[in-house]
């Protein structure tokens, strides 16, 4: 996928701004096998960068891969760029998102030069997300749950004995026994 203007010939090339997400979130039908997210900013044009990011796909069914930006990493000419040898990942232009199959990965020998393997990936989306200062989900424990059903069982249990007194002091008023 290529960012552009919409113009369709590729000029004016005006990037994703993905500069407040921390990362990019893809769902994908695979095959099990070692797949590489890749993406290119305007680094790309200048010096042949691009950042890297491999996930895995189950053999069956759908995966969700969380790619964080942070664990992009570098790569000249198809080689990783040895640390501080290259920028940050500048998430205010990226120019392209690309998907990589490297039978190299696999751990799998390859008998012969331009001998692959061979590889299914259905992409089913990708987002961008961002990380929050608050949690999505708010866990509360079992305990607080039990200290609140002790708490419901014992305003029930004065219920009942406020509705016992109250029907026993009728009773007495209508001159029944208690």
């Amino acid at each position: 996928m290529d960012a552009d203007d919409g113009e369709g010939d590729g000029d004016g090339e005006a990037g994703l701004e993905l500069g407040e997400y921390s990362g990019l979130l893809l769902k994908a039908s695979g095959d099990g096998q070692i797949y590489t997210m890749v993406v290119r900013t305007s680094a790309y044009e200048l010096d042949g960068l691009e950042y890297r990011h491999d996930f895995r796909t189950r053999a069956k069914g759908f995966t969700t891969a969380r790619l964080p930006f942070a664990g992009f990493a570098p790569y000249r000419d198809g080689k990783p760029v040895q640390a501080g040898g290259a920028p940050e990942l500048d998430r205010r232009s990226i120019s392209g998102l690309a998907l990589g199959f490297y039978p190299q990965r696999q751990g799998v020998r390859v008998a012969k030069e331009g001998v692959g393997l061979p590889f299914y990936l259905s992409l089913a989306r990708v987002k961008a997300y961002r990380e929050r200062d608050e949690p999505e989900v708010v866990y509360l424990s079992a305990g607080a749950a039990a200290a609140d059903l002790a708490a419901d069982d014992a305003a029930a249990a004065v219920q009942q004995k406020d509705a016992a007194t109250a029907l026993a002091m009728e009773e007495q008023a209508a001159g029944g026994a208690p």
